[in-house]
């Protein structure tokens, strides 16, 4: 019997590496849960609802998210447009307000450049010998034999 998507550690993998499950599963949790902080947005100082924000929201779109590397157009947007949302949430600004340089005034990457710094931070840390083992098993430095012109 074939399966179109299997959920591996809270990842939802489809039968063509589109990730299109795990956008639309990701995509109801982040907006259930901004939905409700906009309700005690005022309630909180800006410093703990960027912490909320951060730990409830912004953790699920890092986790696992060097899977998305390589991935379409559409769905980067479809995870750029939670981050977004969160940001008008700490920023109080409405729906169909510009973000601007919110991402930027928070000391937050966009998706693409989130994705490609956890890459490169995994990769850093196989070399330097701190990540596990079997990370750093996939990287070999070579040794140059002669001398560096």
């Amino acid at each position: 019997m074939f399966v179109s998507s299997v959920k591996n550690l809270g990842f939802r993998i489809d039968n063509r590496l589109l990730f299109n499950d795990q956008i639309v599963s990701l995509k109801k949790k982040c907006f259930h849960t901004l939905r409700n902080l906009r309700k005690i947005r005022k309630l909180l100082p800006v410093n703990l609802l960027k912490l909320v924000v951060n730990s409830m929201v912004l953790s699920c779109l890092d986790y696992c998210n060097a899977l998305y590397f390589g991935s379409g157009e559409k769905q980067i947007n479809q995870l750029q447009l939670i981050q977004n949302a969160a940001s008008k949430v700490i920023t109080g600004k409405f729906k169909y307000d510009r973000i601007g340089d919110d991402l930027s005034n928070l000391h937050w990457l966009d998706i693409k450049k989130r994705i490609i710094f956890k890459i490169a931070l995994l990769s850093y840390k196989a070399i330097v010998g701190i990540a596990p083992f079997y990370i750093q098993d996939m990287f070999k430095l070579e040794k140059p034999v002669g001398p560096a012109r």
